[in-house]
């Protein structure tokens, strides 16, 4: 157990303040509406089978992917979470010595389930936050299995655009995995941008992870699934446990993929208040960094401590981001209109 001593315990965001009610939360990045009432519904009625077992092969949930997105059931794989499947990955890819590159600031997780499964992490540089290409390729070594990529990545918000993913790929030899954790695709709009299936479409190397713990706000439900090839699939299957995704969550994700009109109302709230925060907090004296996604990145600068403080004692809960190296760093979701006023009112507040 010595090669674990080294890893840091993943935290979440917290989601209460001891003494406080009504408390605002904005320290996860989740949906801040919930399911839809289509698929509270579909949970109500779930909820009466759970004395048996699920479908282990998820067949409708992932015939209701494919018909969504346009892809083959054989390329599709479902997990208690997208956080599984990136553990499933490592598990199937990794040996004692190995090696993994991950850009600095990336999703702890990805550290996380390298070290547990013998790999060697080399992190690649990043300018402004932003992943560096040429840094991804210039760590690449024989020893090199494994390239992880949050696109958009959590928690700086930033993505490569699709010129810079393509050149990526196509230097990157075909032996080595890259995993595209696109968590937050359903919020972006950019036309630069990609999550990247149209890639692993064409190269065998490419797995794309996907979430509904985000936009469907189902994430207490813990539902992921990925798309790669099928010889991928096929080694994932004979890996995972025999029930790893549970009837509740299989129905519920299969209503929320039917929802779309759902899905565009938080889109176009989303955008709205990304736009709104930003252009509000940019006013104030902190660095606004251009963040994509559900989510804003704040260097708050020294006053870090104090104003975590003061939002708690307003009963506003946002990440802070030692965890990240990011030690004057704020991380905020946006929330409903009622929490993003509030949270921009408190912090006009502190810095007048």
């Amino acid at each position: 157990m010595k090669s674990l001593s080294s890893i840091k315990t993943y935290e979440g965001g917290a989601s209460s303040i001891p003494g406080k009610r009504h408390v605002i939360k904005l320290s996860s990045n989740e949906s801040p509406f919930g399911p839809s009432p289509n698929v509270a519904l579909k949970i109500r009625k779930a909820i009466k089978k759970t004395n048996r077992y699920p479908d282990g092969d998820y067949k409708q949930l992932k015939e209701s992917i494919g018909k969504k997105f346009k892809l083959r059931e054989s390329n599709l794989f479902c997990g208690n979470g997208s956080d599984e499947i990136l553990g499933i990955v490592c598990q199937l890819f990794l040996n004692k010595g190995d090696e993994v590159i991950i850009p600095k600031h990336s999703f702890l997780m990805f550290n996380i389930y390298s070290t547990v499964n013998g790999g060697t992490i080399k992190t690649s540089k990043t300018r402004n936050l932003k992943f560096q290409v040429e840094d991804i390729l210039k760590k690449i070594n024989s020893k090199t299995k494994i390239i992880f990529l949050a696109q958009p990545n959590n928690p700086t918000g930033f993505y490569l655009k699709k010129n810079e993913l393509a050149k990526l790929i196509k230097k990157v030899p075909k032996r080595i995995v890259i995993v595209i954790d696109a968590a937050y695709a359903e919020y972006m709009t950019d036309n630069e941008y990609t999550a990247g299936i149209n890639f692993a479409k064409k190269n065998k190397n490419i797995i794309v992870t996907r979430t509904f713990s985000k936009i469907y706000g189902i994430a207490s439900l813990r539902l992921g699934w990925c798309y790669a090839h099928s010889d991928i699939i096929n080694l994932m299957n004979k890996i995972r446990g025999p029930f790893n995704v549970n009837h509740v969550a299989q129905e519920a994700g299969i209503a929320a993929l039917r929802d779309k009109k759902y899905e565009l109302k938080a889109v176009k709230h989303n955008k709205f208040w990304l736009e709104k925060m930003k252009n509000k907090l940019s006013r104030m004296p902190i660095y606004v960094y251009d963040s994509r996604a559900n989510f804003l990145l704040l260097d708050v600068g020294k006053n870090m401590s104090k104003l975590n403080k003061f939002l708690r004692s307003n009963s506003i809960i946002v990440r802070t981001m030692e965890k990240y190296e990011l030690k004057n760093c704020i991380r905020v979701s946006v929330g409903k209109s009622k929490e993003n006023i509030k949270f921009l009112d408190t912090m006009s507040r502190f810095f007048k």
